[in-house]
């Protein structure tokens, strides 16, 4: 596994072309080292934090079969309308203070 991930970091990208079978049967502590020497030369010990409010949330008109927020499925989530902009601006103020790199809004159906 040292071996694929100096590879790896030397250049080499897996494709679906690949025989990965080999990850199947392979020893998992030494694959985890693999990776994580992959994750330290690629990104350093830097997380990226990222999070989402939801702006909108229930009565979706979409019928996604995992999606506990359509209006097809009989779920006990919060419904709401649209969060005000101040709202959304307040909680978005909030996670930069803590040191969120990314914030993003979602919403339940089209807008």
């Amino acid at each position: 596994m040292l071996a694929l991930a100096k590879e790896i970091i030397e250049g080499r990208r897996l494709s679906r072309k690949d025989n990965l079978s080999f990850f199947l049967e392979c020893n998992l502590q030494e694959l985890c080292n693999g990776a994580d020497w992959i994750r330290k030369h690629f990104c350093g010990d830097k997380v990226d934090l990222c999070t989402i409010i939801n702006g909108k949330s229930g009565k979706c008109g979409e019928n996604c079969k995992y999606c506990a927020q359509s209006v097809h499925h009989k779920t006990e989530i919060a419904e709401y309308d649209y969060l005000s902009v101040d709202d959304i601006v307040k909680t978005a103020l909030d996670n930069e203070l803590q040191g969120v790199d990314r914030f993003a809004v979602v919403t339940s159906g089209s807008i």
